[in-house]
């Protein structure tokens, strides 16, 4: 495993996200114990020693999971924890930072946490801690009395706001941004990459493989981009995860792993690729896959939501015409079933009475489309 220097301790390259943990009956609360175990240690024996996991990760089960593997293993103090302030309920009356962490701590079986980020920031968030919460010095003092060793956050907006937020607390050790070579510009993007390596602060990545979306199960025209460049034998997440190993300035590169398969075959791309190592066969493959996904066909929804104002069903349409759009371009549906899951629970009541239809400024035939979209994700 390759390491990166963080403050004279050793941080693996690859770090294990917990979101995605295997499950029993699709019950995202049901953690699968046994198998999560079996990937724990496999990563732990295989050099991996940061394991990221988050207060609303299986509901909870993720942090507790992890906190239970430690345990039973005595492998407290012999890795890193990252877990995160959970922020999406800032302006609710019974929100509580210390009450939070004090949780997560019992989850967790631990007396400390050695890396603590501020979770998905965007917008206000970090103001509104700032101001409500005195979060600056409330981080301060955890810090001092080692309950924190490492501060961070998690990020979710425009560079610009990347760059407040840097700025604005000197107590900043490390971020952790979405990135992955179709999002290089993304959010905070290459810029943002830059600007912290700037400021000595190292970034982790999420979403390397974009959910699962760049593993491309049936592709054939990647396929053929891949093999125009001498590349068939590499598979697509190694191209993902080499053009993210290849940039310096990231430590931690995390993947939310679900099979022991995927764990194997991640462990063997982090110990093979390191900064300023991507081919430029490589670099070109990757170019030409990025514009063919840029120029996939998809359903031209603009999102002005016109059509769900009188939905009788309360569909929402645009999410569901936007989840398809992002599986159709990497024909992989696969990889956004949580999204529809979520998100489209009910486009099956759908009464076809063509209210969205003589709303849409696109005229998009919609209740037709929605039977497509379940066609495609529900198989």
């Amino acid at each position: 495993m390759k390491y990166f220097d963080f403050h004279g301790e050793k941080i693996s390259r690859l770090g294990f996200g917990l979101m995605r943990l295997p499950v029993i009956n699709d019950d995202q609360s049901a953690v699968d114990y046994d198998k999560v175990e079996e990937m724990f240690l496999y990563a732990y024996e295989n050099g991996i020693n940061y394991f990221d996991s988050a207060f609303p990760y299986h509901n909870g089960f993720s942090e507790k999971t992890l906190g239970k593997i430690l345990t039973n293993n005595h492998l407290h103090d012999k890795v890193n924890v990252a877990t995160k302030l959970f922020t999406l309920g800032i302006k609710s009356p019974d929100f509580d930072p210390r009450k939070m962490l004090d949780e997560q701590l019992s989850r967790l079986q631990q007396d400390h946490i050695d890396f603590y980020l501020m979770h998905g920031l965007h917008g206000d968030q970090w103001e509104y801690l700032c101001e409500h919460f005195d979060i600056k010095n409330y981080l301060k003092d955890l810090k001092a009395q080692g309950v924190l060793r490492h501060l961070g956050f998690s990020f979710h907006d425009t560079y610009e706001k990347f760059v407040e937020i840097i700025d604005d607390f000197d107590e900043w050790e490390f971020a952790q941004i979405q990135y992955n070579y179709l999002d290089h510009e993304y959010q905070a993007g290459d810029k943002g990459l830059a600007y912290a390596r700037s400021k000595g602060i190292p970034l982790n990545v999420m979403e390397p493989c974009k959910g699962g979306s760049l593993i491309f199960p049936n592709y054939p025209e990647v396929e053929e981009i891949k093999k125009k460049h001498g590349l068939e034998n590499v598979s697509n997440a190694e191209l993902a995860f080499s053009y993210v190993f290849d940039k310096p300035g990231f430590m931690v590169v995390l993947s939310g792993m679900n099979e022991m398969s995927q764990m194997k075959e991640n462990i063997e791309i982090a110990n093979k690729y390191d900064n300023n190592t991507l081919s430029p066969e490589a670099d070109a493959a990757i170019d030409e896959i990025r514009y063919l996904l840029e120029h996939s066909e998809n359903i031209p929804c603009t999102g002005c939501r016109y059509c769900t104002a009188g939905c009788p069903m309360q569909i929402q349409i645009p999410n569901a015409f936007s989840i398809y759009n992002e599986a159709q371009k990497f024909k992989n549906p696969a990889a956004q079933k949580r999204n529809y899951d979520r998100a489209c629970a009910n486009i099956a009541d759908c009464i076809e009475c063509g209210q969205c239809q003589n709303a849409c400024p696109q005229h998009l035939e919609i209740p037709q489309l929605l039977k497509k979209v379940r066609e495609y994700m529900e198989g």
